[in-house]
């Protein structure tokens, strides 16, 4: 069967897709120049000179990613009810980690050894956190959070929901209902952080 050249206003994202589906399927060692190019039907060179190699390919990912978690955190912020878009902005972060787990993987927790995250990623993943902090923000101004330093609460809600992401996704949590057990502990960190009575 003939193989066909991606066109040119597709070959950013095709690129992007093939070195996810080969993160997902083959892990990091699976990951070169020349994989990605066969499975995005692109000249290696297009790859070269669209994103600099490989790693400039797995820093888009990676800003792709964040700038992804971004947005879903911002929807979430702009909820009606503070504490219905914090609880939301939740499940979602587990949603993303599940629907794209070699994504997220690079993400946080460096699975891509020879990454090194550019200046414009990080600020990526700086404006992802910015924006659950902001959800984190209307709670506390709603009175539905306890007051305090905004940036450390969301830091603490970001630490937990990571951890049990990331025990689910290293096929290490034994949560007989892995998606209930993590609503429960969303309705546990919720109780923790709730005013406290005077």
């Amino acid at each position: 069967m003939a193989r066909h050249r991606t066109r040119s206003h597709e070959l950013e994202p095709a690129i992007l897709e093939a070195a996810e589906a080969l993160l997902e399927e083959a892990g990091p060692g699976g990951l070169s120049v020349r994989g990605i190019a066969e499975r995005a039907c692109v000249a290696p060179m297009g790859l070269y000179s669209r994103f600099d190699g490989k790693y400039g390919v797995v820093d888009a990912l990676f800003q792709e990613g964040f700038a992804a978690l971004g947005a879903t955190m911002r929807a979430h912020a702009a909820d009606p009810d503070p504490l219905t878009g914090f609880r939301a902005a939740g499940v979602a972060y587990r949603a993303l980690a599940l629907a794209h787990p070699a994504r997220y993987g690079l993400m946080f927790l460096q699975s891509v050894p020879g990454h090194t995250p550019s200046d414009e990623a990080l600020a990526t993943a700086d404006d992802a956190f910015r924006a659950l902090v902001e959800v984190v923000l209307r709670c506390i101004d709603a009175g539905v959070l306890v007051a305090g330093d905004a940036v450390e609460v969301a830091q603490q809600v970001w630490a937990v929901c990571h951890g049990w992401v990331a025990l689910e996704l290293g096929g290490i949590n034994f949560a007989e209902d892995p998606e209930g057990g993590y609503e429960r502990l969303l309705d546990v960190l919720i109780v923790g952080l709730a005013p406290r009575e005077p």
